[in-house]
C-alpha cells in the first residue's frame, strides 16, 4: 500500500532513493553509473568498439531488425559489457545519430575567410555537405526512419534543420547587403526552400537510389542556389 507519492519497491530493478530523487537501480544501472563517474581508458575503448559495431549492424540490417545480441556479437564482447555502457539499442542509435548529424553540421558551418568569390565559396560549402551526406548515407536513411517513432531523434533533426536554415538565411541577407543577391528575395523563405531541396535531393540520390554524375550534380545544386537567389560574383 502506498500513499500515491512513494514508488513501490519491486525486486532488483526497483528505484533507489537518492538526494536527487528516484533513480534506476540494479546491476546494469550501477555499472553504467560507475562508468560515468570513473571510466577508464580500457572502458572507453570497449564503449567505442560497441558504438562502431552497432553502426555496422544497423547499416547492414536496419534499425528495427537489430537486437543487442547482434551488436555484442559484432563487437566480440559479452552481453553484460553492453549494459555497462548503454541502457538499450535506442540509446546507442541516438548517440550514432548525433555523430552523423554533427558531421553534417560541421561540414556546412566550416568558416571560410570573408570576401572573395561568393559563388565559389557557396559551391565549396555544397560540396562539403553533399560529400558528408554520401559518406553517411546509410545512417541518414535510418535516422529518417527512427525520427518518425522516437521524439529525441526527431527533435534533434528539427533543431539542426532550424539552425541550418538560420545560417542560410544569414548568408542570403549578407549577400543582399553587399549587392550580390536579388534584394527582392525573401531570405528566410528561400533559405527553407534551398535547405529542403538540397537535403531531399541527397536523400533520393544516396539513399533512394537515384543515379547522377557526382561532379555534375554538385554543380547543378550550386547553380540552382545561384539562380534562385540571384547571386552574382560582383556587386550590382
Amino acid at each position: 500500500m502506498t500513499d500515491g507519492t512513494t514508488p513501490p519497491v519491486r525486486g532488483k530493478g526497483a528505484g533507489r532513493r537518492t538526494r536527487g530523487g528516484w533513480t534506476p537501480a540494479g546491476t546494469a544501472a550501477e555499472r553504467r553509473a560507475n562508468y560515468a563517474s570513473k571510466g577508464t581508458a580500457r572502458g572507453e575503448r570497449t564503449r567505442l568498439c560497441i558504438l562502431k559495431s552497432a553502426r555496422t549492424v544497423f547499416e547492414r540490417m536496419g534499425y528495427f531488425d537489430v537486437g543487442v545480441e547482434d551488436i555484442v556479437t559484432e563487437a566480440g564482447v559479452a552481453r553484460g559489457s553492453f549494459y555497462t555502457y548503454f541502457e538499450d539499442k535506442l540509446e546507442v542509435f541516438r548517440l550514432l545519430a548525433t555523430e552523423v548529424n554533427d558531421a553534417v553540421t560541421n561540414a556546412v558551418s566550416t568558416h571560410m575567410p570573408r570576401g572573395g568569390d561568393p559563388i565559389t565559396r557557396l559551391h565549396q560549402s555544397n560540396l562539403r555537405y553533399i560529400s558528408t551526406y554520401r559518406e553517411n548515407a546509410a545512417m541518414y536513411g535510418l535516422i529518417e526512419q527512427v525520427a518518425t517513432i522516437d521524439p529525441v531523434v526527431r527533435e534533434d533533426r528539427l533543431k539542426r534543420r532550424h539552425d541550418h536554415v538560420a545560417r542560410v538565411t544569414a548568408s542570403i541577407e549578407r549577400w543582399q547587403e553587399r549587392g550580390l543577391a536579388d534584394p527582392d528575395v525573401n531570405a528566410a523563405t528561400t533559405a527553407q526552400l534551398l535547405a529542403s531541396m538540397t537535403s531531399n535531393f541527397c536523400y533520393w540520390w544516396f539513399v533512394g537510389g537515384d543515379e547522377h554524375d557526382f561532379d555534375e550534380a554538385v554543380l547543378t545544386v550550386t547553380d540552382s542556389w545561384v539562380r534562385l537567389v540571384g547571386l552574382q560574383r560582383h556587386p550590382r
